[in-house]
């Protein structure tokens, strides 16, 4: 039995059971796969649920105001991809009839749909041979090669997309890419794959020569750049003052307070209040510091808060005050949303 055959044999009896599983609903199976690129199922399974509670198709996200969508996105990370949702559904609204196309080209020239999406949309909602590779199917087929290659390399992802095309099944495409994806994630596992129970053992290089916690192979990380961000708390009758974030750059479109960057003292910082903000005040006081990491940048977060000796004005056009009341009704990094849930500790 062949590697294909094998893993339809397998999958038809072991397949996971998730929300999405069974649909042909393009729309649908869009919004699974972008929440769960960078997001574990047991992590994004609540935020599927909620999304498509709250936007069923692409009529009702295509008519839904950024603030909502990215409300419902909080806590996911990687913002510009919800925002790129909302750009496509009202496209394909405005300019394509209301309809999802059904062609691999059409899909992939989506924005935010890249080749990984758009193969999953065409093989399970329309039967085309399109092989999705994520990190799951790299795992899978770096094994079962003995391939060396780095999978985050531009030679590796060229490379492993052409293995995995020329493996997948002809007259279940969909089902193909799904059960290497349910392979990856419950058998063939970054660490410690549970080969004795692997359906497709006998035809691993990686099996044959004791080379599955060598596989796969990464290119050296690059380093983190530091950046430091410091948020300034200002509290007025029963609420706070925040903007919105604007221009390119992480966090682009989401809520967050005052803020001034780069490593510096209390009086810079009351300076630069005064001239980023018109926030006249005399003296900050640091309450909090963390550390957030995102894929390329370690942040250090910085919260202060007016002194209690001082009292706090602003001019700015950009900020806006907003009643404790209402603060969840916007959205927020998860930095903020910690630190504003926790404000009572302040």
């Amino acid at each position: 039995m062949n590697f294909t055959t094998a893993l339809l044999v397998w999958y038809d009896q072991n397949a996971r059971e998730l929300p999405w599983r069974g649909s042909r609903n393009p729309y649908v199976i869009w919004v699974s796969e972008i929440i769960f690129q960078q997001t574990r199922i047991d992590q994004g399974t609540s935020y599927f649920l909620r999304f498509v509670e709250r936007f069923p198709d692409l009529k009702s996200l295509a008519a839904a105001e950024e603030d909502e969508v990215l409300r419902l996105w909080q806590g996911l990370g990687y913002y510009s991809r919800a925002r790129n949702m909302l750009f496509t559904a009202r496209h394909i609204c405005e300019n394509l009839g209301g309809t999802f196309p059904s062609e691999f080209k059409s899909i992939r020239s989506l924005k935010g749909i890249g080749d990984y999406t758009a193969s999953c949309i065409a093989s399970i909602c329309f039967g085309q041979v399109h092989a999705a590779v994520d990190g799951n199917v790299y795992r899978v087929l770096s094994r079962l090669f003995g391939e060396k290659a780095a999978i985050d390399s531009s030679r590796g992802q060229v490379l492993f997309k052409k293995l995995a095309q020329g493996l997948i099944s002809h007259d279940r495409p969909g089902d193909f890419n799904e059960a290497v994806m349910d392979l990856g994630a419950m058998v063939c596992k970054p660490r410690n794959p549970v080969c004795m129970v692997c359906p497709v053992s006998r035809l691993c290089k990686a099996y044959a020569m004791n080379m599955q916690v060598e596989l796969p192979v990464k290119a050296p990380s690059i380093k983190k750049s530091a950046s430091v961000m410091n948020y300034v708390l200002i509290r007025q009758e029963n609420g706070i003052v925040i903007q919105k974030r604007r221009g390119k750059g992480i966090w682009n479109g989401l809520y967050e307070l005052p803020i001034v960057a780069g490593d510096k003292g209390n009086d810079e910082l009351v300076a630069e209040c005064r001239t980023l903000y018109g926030i006249t005040v005399e003296s900050l006081k640091e309450i909090r510091r963390i550390k957030h990491v995102l894929t390329h940048a370690e942040l250090d977060i910085r919260f202060y808060a007016v002194e209690a000796s001082s009292s706090a004005t602003h001019s700015g056009k950009s900020l806006l005050f907003v009643p404790t009341d209402r603060i969840k009704e916007y959205p927020f990094p998860k930095p903020l949303v910690d630190f504003i849930d926790s404000l009572d500790e302040c």
